[in-house]
């Protein structure tokens, strides 16, 4: 995605906020979502730690390289001069008064080495992930949902909105910046083959550093597989070691590698002292609806005649943009998911802000009725009226409708106004 290009972003608000308040800020996420292209345009200036000319200072000297400026100073692809960070937080606490100083972006490598990792109490952290519904077709620049749920525009449904069709093929594009710019169905496969490949490699050598296991790329990718065919799964560790054959321990290291790598999400399931026998297993998501879907060998054809297929992978796609949209409110928003043990009630998200409480469900069908928001409605009557802040079945159809006492339903585009 090129500086020409620029696709502006929700994290772009977060970001200059979070700046004009804080000596640092790093952001992280998946690999090719767009990190340095969306920081360089918050930044003065930029040190390419990736590029020898650049770096040569940082090695010599890393304290001077990052007292030189203008600021604020981009410091991109940090983990090449690892050194760099223990610079920061020199000039860090020598004047923490000063904001917009640093914006750091590189490997998540970082969330390995947390014993040592310099940047604690000194950095904020934003996560960016692929594009969203709403950085494609809306307003990127409106306040977070969840800044915004208490007004009658919280969703806004356009004049002409999508039919299910075009959810899918939207879905299977994804978010990964160059998949959605890709002239053509092959190339944007092609580019996924390598995406998944050089993860296999590069990225699993890079984080195997260190931790004295061999790791192979193919057990990795076939992990991958396997997690994107149970993607919006409630799915136990011990299921997923016996899918792709592998003992436990040595699948939760994978695991545990994607998610550092940010391409697997582990929503935990909520608790509550008011609700009884709720299920602790999390619902696994990969991070990109169109990932999942390249790993799952499903494309516009076959998701046409896979009803499986095409609930998971819509709820994987409405997770991504309801990420997007905690991770940009102004205030903490926690995302869960519900199932009670004998999975008489199951709600695909829960998001958890204040003192408040908005559930979720994803529906392939155009006209989702009282039926389909049963267990918003039984979650609604279990909780104190001034918790419950809404509930929501979206779905692939036209209308915005209600459908019951706080809750309603609202088109997948609802979520693009």
């Amino acid at each position: 995605m090129s500086i020409a290009a620029y696709i502006p972003r929700i994290a772009d608000r977060l970001l200059a906020d979070d700046l004009a308040s804080w000596p640092a800020v790093i952001v992280t996420g998946p690999r090719a979502v767009g990190k340095t292209t969306t920081a360089i345009r918050h930044a003065a200036s930029a040190l390419r730690l990736d590029r020898p000319a650049q770096r040569g200072l940082a090695l010599d000297d890393p304290d001077a390289a990052v007292s030189i400026g203008p600021f604020p100073l981009l410091l991109d692809e940090w983990q090449h001069v690892p050194e760099v960070l223990g610079a920061v937080k020199r000039a860090v606490d020598q004047d923490r008064a000063e904001p917009q100083r640093y914006i750091i972006t590189g490997s998540a490598r970082g969330d390995l080495i947390a014993g040592s990792w310099p940047g604690t109490g000194r950095f904020l952290s934003i996560e960016l992930w692929p594009l969203t519904g709403r950085e494609r077709f809306g307003n990127a620049e409106a306040p977070s949902l969840f800044d915004r749920w208490e007004t009658e525009h919280r969703f806004s449904v356009p004049p002409q909105p999508p039919g299910i069709l075009d959810y899918l093929q939207i879905a299977l594009t994804g978010g990964f910046p160059d998949a959605v710019e890709a002239p053509n169905q092959r190339r944007r496969e092609r580019w996924m083959r390598g995406y998944v490949e050089s993860t296999a490699s590069r990225d699993l050598g890079e984080l195997a550093i260190g931790s004295g296991r061999r790791r192979s790329p193919e057990r990795l990718t076939r992990y991958l597989q396997v997690l994107a065919l149970h993607s919006a799964g409630v799915v136990a560790d011990a299921a997923l070691a016996e899918a792709t054959k592998l003992d436990v321990r040595t699948a939760r290291g994978y695991h545990d590698i994607l998610r550092t790598l940010r391409l697997v999400v582990d929503v935990p399931a909520w608790r509550t002292n008011r609700l009884k026998r709720l299920v602790a297993t999390p619902k696994r998501y990969l991070a990109d609806s169109g990932l999942a879907g390249w790993l799952a060998r499903v494309d516009e054809v076959a998701i046409q005649h896979d009803a499986d297929a095409r609930g998971r992978i819509l709820d994987t796609y409405v997770a991504a943009q309801l990420r997007s949209e905690a991770e940009a409110a102004q205030d903490a928003v926690h995302l869960h998911h519900l199932r009670t043990h004998r999975g008489e009630h199951e709600i695909d998200l829960i998001a958890e802000f204040g003192s408040r409480v908005a559930a979720f469900e994803v529906k392939s069908g155009s006209a989702p009725t009282q039926k389909d928001a049963r267990h918003l409605a039984w979650l609604r009557d279990q909780l104190p009226r001034d918790r419950f802040a809404g509930g929501v079945v979206f779905h692939t159809g036209p209308q915005r409708y209600g459908l019951g006492q706080g809750i309603e339903a609202v088109p997948i585009c609802g979520l693009w106004g």
